[in-house]
């Protein structure tokens, strides 16, 4: 198929590809994290650091990352259950999770989940109901997918954008099993604890270009300029095959 494409219309298009360039090359990125630990409100002494971040998994999406802290004798634990609560409740039914530990989910009922995978992996006896529950890996430290220390998924949404905004003051918990140290794990613990209050960060400053980039965009837009005038704008035109 053939497109005529009017030489008229090089120097508006040639500026347009420059300021296309130039915008994209000064454009840096804003996106945030932010971290926090939470403490045990019944059983083993324990703690555990979320670290969430809406910028390492692609835009629109939060990566969750759950790391359980040594806490003096209990130098170890298996990591079972996620819970944490959202502030738009409207998005649950659409929310979306990938992670390699994760074997189980339940978004919803908002406020009223409190257990995900197995009743035994649960946050009864003080921690209350929450918007969400993601059930990492399984339960017994002898099996493939048991005694996880550490874990990463990925919250997403069908047709929306997350953000850290959705979890700002939001409350987490956590289930934790098979709690000690390397000779003797017979403990277990449940965790709860709030985010911090979430502040966007500002817009980036608009960078200005170096002086070398100047001269050359001038000297691309000045030459294209030139290539026009040598052309007849009434009659001619490029065919593009």
């Amino acid at each position: 198929m053939k497109h005529p494409f009017s030489t008229a219309a090089i120097p508006s298009f040639l500026a347009a590809t420059a300021v296309v360039i130039s915008s994209s090359v000064f454009a840096p990125a804003n996106a945030a994290s932010m971290s926090f630990t939470i403490n045990d409100f019944t059983g083993a002494d324990t703690q555990v650091k979320f670290t969430l971040d809406d910028a390492i998994a692609g835009s629109g999406k939060v990566q969750f990352k759950v790391d359980y802290l040594s806490t003096g004798k209990n130098t170890i634990a298996d990591i079972r259950g996620v819970f944490f609560n959202i502030f738009d409740d409207t998005l649950l039914s659409g929310l979306q999770v990938v992670g390699t530990d994760v074997t189980s989910k339940q978004f919803g009922p908002a406020g009223k989940v409190d257990s995900v995978g197995s009743s035994s992996n649960n946050l009864n006896g003080g921690g209350g109901s929450f918007d969400a529950g993601v059930e990492i890996g399984q339960e017994g430290i002898g099996k493939g997918k048991g005694d996880i220390q550490s874990t990463i998924f990925t919250l997403s949404h069908s047709s929306k954008a997350l953000t850290l905004a959705q979890f700002s003051q939001q409350d987490f918990g956590v289930r934790l099993m098979s709690v000690g140290s390397a000779t003797k794990r017979e403990d277990s613990s449940k965790l709860k604890g709030q985010a911090p209050y979430y502040t966007p960060p500002p817009p980036p400053p608009k960078q200005v270009p170096e002086p070398t980039t100047v001269v050359a965009l001038g000297i691309f837009a000045v030459g294209a300029l030139k290539v026009a005038k040598k052309k007849p704008l009434v009659s001619a035109s490029i065919t593009v095959a």
